[in-house]
């Protein structure tokens, strides 16, 4: 049931944006995906974008990591974030205009998973932290090469503060990917 809501808010964002798109005759939207690294493990990024000029875009994204946190014990986690944001451009190269810098950011909410939500470690160690519904702040930076009219290749890097998370507080991000504009 939660899967089919997802879908369904992502497929009316989709066509909002087309019908604002529409109205307007300015307007752009894009998709992406990039993977990548975070703190201890992978990660995978989805991302759309909503274009209202060509100097900013409002964002929306889905992380979702698997990682290992590597101490006395190791301790498996999963990070499953949304991110809303709003990113500007700072940059454009003045001979190339297919290469852009932006910068950007937005709040987050999500739930993180430790141990598979089992309190106990196969070697019977007992763990403090909890898996939870965690919230916070982060900033980004993308780098944007256009290869086509429809396509570009992304080099994204974020920085994640999760204000109640028994992993960590800060947690980075870096990956690339690719975007593709729907219009």
């Amino acid at each position: 049931m939660k899967r089919t809501g997802f879908f369904v808010t992502i497929l009316f964002c989709l066509v909002a944006s087309s019908i604002f798109g529409q109205m307007r005759g300015n307007l752009a939207s894009s998709v992406g995906v990039s993977g990548g690294y975070v703190e201890d493990g992978y990660s995978i990024m989805g991302t759309f974008n909503f274009h209202p000029d060509r100097y900013r875009y409002f964002q929306i994204s889905v992380l979702a990591a698997i990682a290992e946190d590597k101490g006395d014990q190791n301790i498996p986690y999963n990070i499953f974030t949304i991110q809303p944001g709003l990113y500007y451009r700072v940059f454009i190269a003045p001979q190339r205009k297919n290469f852009s810098l932006f910068l950007g950011g937005g709040g987050l909410f999500g739930y993180e998973v430790i141990n598979n939500g089992s309190n106990e470690l196969p070697s019977g160690a007992l763990i403090n932290g909890k898996s939870q519904f965690i919230y916070g702040l982060y900033l980004g930076a993308e780098l944007e090469v256009g290869i086509s009219n429809d396509f570009s290749i992304l080099v994204k890097a974020n920085e994640y503060y999760h204000v109640n998370s028994d992993v960590g507080n800060f947690y980075p991000y870096a990956g690339v990917g690719l975007r593709y504009f729907l219009f």
